[in-house]
This record gives C-alpha cells, sequence and structure tokens, in this order.
C-alpha cells in the first residue's frame, strides 16, 4: 500500500512538471526530478517500517499446558507447549486463530481464546469495575483444577485458574444456552447442545469471571452442610453467634440459600436458618420457607431495629405473581421474623463490554508532507 501511495503521489506531481523545469543543473529535464524523488520517497517509507509489517502484540497463555502447532492444521505436529501465564508475541491472526512466538524463538499456531490478550485484559477491567461493589454470597471452593472464564461460555478464554481447594467469592448465578462454538460475523449463531449454570466469582487476585457451578462447592462447615438434603447450597453468610461455655469458639449461627433442582432461571427456591442449641449440642432449624423463586444477591444487615426488636437481619428478592418484591427479616433471641415486604429495585445491570472509541488519526506521512510542500501547501 506504501508503494501504490508513492507511486500515485509521483503521477500526481508528474502533471505539474511535464516541461523541463529551468534554474536547476542547467535546465535538468522534468524526469530526473521524477525519478529523484520517487528514490527519496521510497528510501523515507524503508526507513519508517513500512505499514504492512507484521504488529507485534503482547500476549500471555490463559491455560496450562497450551500447544503450538507448527501450521494452522488438526494434526500438524505441537512445536512447544505454553504453561499458565507465559508470555508470548503474536504475530499473524486469522480468524480465531494465532500465531504466536515464544521468548526461545519457537513459532506455532493456537486459538485466540487461549491466550490472554490486551484486548482481554480491557475486558477483564470492565469485569471488574462493573462487579467492584457486588456483595459476596459466600466463599466457594473449587472441586478440582478449574478454569475461571471471561463469558459464562465453555470456549470463553480463561483469566484464572483455580487450583483444587481453592477460594473464590460467589457474586451472581446465571443460566445459558451450551454453544458449542462462539458466534460469527454474518453467519447464523451455533445451535445450543443443552444448558449451563454458571457462577461469577471473584477470584482470590481480584479478577472478576465465570465458572461451572458443578465445579465448585460451599465453604459451609461440614457440621451444618449435612443438613442440606442434597440440595445446592447457592448464598450463605454468617447471622451472628451463639456463646457456650461448652464450646471452645462461640458458635456461628448459619442462613443460607438452596435450590430444589439444578438448571433453573432463578437462584434459590428456599431459605434456611440454623443457630446451636446448648441444651442439645447440636445446630437446629429455627427458620424454614420453601416453594421460593429467589434471585440473589441477598443483603445483609448487621443490626435492624424493627417492631419485633433488634437484631441482625437479611433481604432477600423473591418473585410472586409475576412481580419481585424484597423480603427484611430479622433475627432476635431464638427467632426470625419477617417484618417487611415492598415492590423490589431493579435487578443489577447484566456485564456488558464497551469497545473503547478510536480517535480520529489524520495522516502527516512523508508522502503527504512532500506533495503539501511541492504544492506550496
Amino acid at each position: 500500500m506504501a508503494a501504490v501511495t508513492l507511486l500515485l503521489t509521483v503521477r500526481r506531481l508528474s502533471l505539474r512538471l511535464w516541461a523541463p523545469v529551468g534554474g536547476l543543473g542547467h535546465g535538468m529535464p522534468c524526469p530526473y526530478i521524477l525519478l529523484l524523488i520517487f528514490v527519496v520517497l521510497l528510501l523515507a517509507a524503508g526507513c519508517s517500517g513500512g505499514s504492512d509489517a507484521p504488529q507485534i502484540e503482547e500476549a500471555y497463555a490463559a491455560r496450562e499446558d497450551v500447544g503450538l502447532r507448527e501450521e494452522l492444521k488438526p494434526n500438524a505436529p505441537v512445536v512447544a507447549t505454553l504453561a499458565l501465564g507465559e508470555r508470548v508475541e503474536v504475530v499473524e491472526r486469522r480468524r480465531r486463530f494465532v500465531r504466536v512466538r515464544t521468548g526461545a524463538g519457537v513459532s506455532g499456531w493456537t486459538r485466540d481464546s487461549r491466550l490472554a490478550t490486551r484486548e482481554l485484559r480491557r475486558k477483564m477491567d470492565q469485569i471488574g469495575q462493573q462487579t467492584r461493589s457486588e456483595p459476596s454470597q459466600g466463599t466457594y471452593r473449587a472441586l478440582y483444577r478449574l478454569n475461571i472464564h471471561l463469558e459464562p461460555y465453555r470456549w470463553s478464554p480463561t483469566i484464572y485458574q483455580l487450583e483444587e481447594d481453592e477460594e473464590a467469592e460467589l457474586l451472581r448465578h446465571q443460566l445459558v444456552d451450551r454453544l458449542p462454538r462462539p458466534p460469527e460475523d454474518g453467519k447464523p449463531p451455533p445451535s445450543p447442545t443443552g444448558l449451563d449454570d454458571w457462577y461469577l466469582v471473584r477470584a482470590p487476585n481480584g479478577e472478576a469471571g465465570w465458572a461451572l457451578t458443578t465445579g465448585l462447592y460451599s465453604a459451609v462447615p461440614d457440621e451444618v452442610k449435612q443438613y442440606a438434603e442434597r440440595k445446592r447450597i447457592t448464598s450463605f453468610f454468617a447471622l451472628g453467634a451463639v456463646e457456650d461455655g461448652r464450646q471452645a469458639q462461640p458458635k456461628t449461627t448459619w442462613f443460607w440459600t438452596q435450590i430444589d433442582r439444578p438448571k433453573q432461571t432463578y437462584d434459590f427456591s428456599l431459605i434456611r436458618v440454623f443457630m446451636w442449641s446448648r441444651g442439645r449440642q447440636a445446630y437446629g432449624t429455627i427458620k424454614l420457607e420453601r416453594g421460593l423463586t429467589g434471585y440473589l444477591p441477598v443483603r445483609m444487615h448487621k443490626q435492624l431495629e424493627t417492631e419485633r426488636g433488634t437484631g441482625p437481619g437479611f433481604t432477600i428478592t423473591v418473585e410472586k405473581k409475576g412481580e419481585r418484591l424484597d423480603r427484611t427479616y430479622v433475627l432476635v433471641a431464638h427467632r426470625v421474623y419477617r417484618v417487611e415486604e415492598k415492590p423490589a429495585g431493579p435487578p443489577p445491570p447484566r456485564i456488558r463490554f464497551v469497545k473503547p472509541e478510536m480517535p480520529v488519526q489524520t495522516e502527516t506521512g512523508i508522502v503527504d508532507r512532500v506533495t503539501g510542500w511541492w504544492q506550496g501547501g
């Protein structure tokens, strides 16, 4: 493209220089001047590096053991394997594939979804900004080495990898269609192959992303979790504590939400509060509501002053006859009371990625500068 631009510029200049020019070496004929200008412009363009040269972009392996293939073929040999977080340079792109160069100078092809690029970093920052103020819905642990994705899809880039039993904070739940591949511009979206339950979590490094619910379990103590009746705990919180002289530590009063069946558009179907009994020396249920259509987040209150008394409390959002309601409860002594019900506010906005506005750049290359000078501009 640079050479074509130079040729067009020389052609424009030739219209102004068709006759021999006097005053330059006893009337040097016009073709010599054109040749001189053309050579100078080519040298200047070459020194600037050329606009057609591959653009080097920094990227990092977003998964463990990312294989690089010698060619863009399924059966091409693997020439290198990247460790999670290993730095590479992107030297070529073809649709959803990229050719990268390792620090050792080895080049190979892989899917762009297996790398964290500058664009991915920008999207990660946007998720962090949009979820920074969201309250934790409990601590969850990885059942095995678990990928945290940028979006709730299995093919989405991995932004963090939880080790077995490593903890993360739960923020949201979302049910999505399982798509076999990313949608492509100008083509109909792929047909779903099922449904997937995802949790939006905040990783130990502060990054927020999506993980499959089947790879996480709640960090509720086993002495309480045994009462879960094999139903998934979708959020849990400490709601005070009971002092007992026969116990080495105060016994936490636990509040949790659960769902009867997985893969639902809502987040929980029951709530339960457990309190320690000094007399029985065991946990017991002091509040249970079933048959709910509930939505996260749950909001906790350190202290509520109500007609029933003063104590810690919580607010849940439920749907009843097509309307979403906020219900507030308070714990007073050994009982939990519902003290308020009112229309719910808007739900948390969906995560959205916004493309940055690209500044309008004015061409100031050597060709335009020389052309403007020649034309007296």
